[in-house]
């Protein structure tokens, strides 16, 4: 199972590394992450037919069971990440003034 991807190119191939990231735990009750990778490597008419496969099979599953909806703890996730970028936006305008700038006139 993956819970994550990328997806890079180079002019010959297109590769696909889908990720699970997961908690566990040691004999001794420590917590830590485990992580295992498959990667795919695809010629580009390859990841092209992969694409409209998707396309048409996603197209069908809407169909059937209506569609896809981002999960709210992503959604809650995404609304953080833009407070937190508009937090640091106003804290580099608070920082920058013209009055703090150095002035090199006699």
């Amino acid at each position: 199972m993956s819970n994550q991807h990328t997806v890079s190119h180079q002019p010959d191939r297109f590769i696909i590394d889908f990720k699970g990231i997961y908690p566990q735990f040691t004999p001794n009750n420590k917590p830590h992450m485990v992580v295992s990778h498959k990667v795919v490597l695809l010629d580009p008419y390859d990841a092209k037919e992969l694409l409209k496969n998707l396309e048409t099979n996603i197209k069908r599953y809407e169909e059937e069971f209506g569609p896809i909806k981002t999960p709210k703890h992503i959604k809650q996730a995404m609304k953080q990440k833009k407070k937190k970028a508009k937090e640091r936006t106003r804290e580099k305008k608070k920082t920058v003034k013209s009055s703090d700038k150095p002035s090199y006139m006699g």
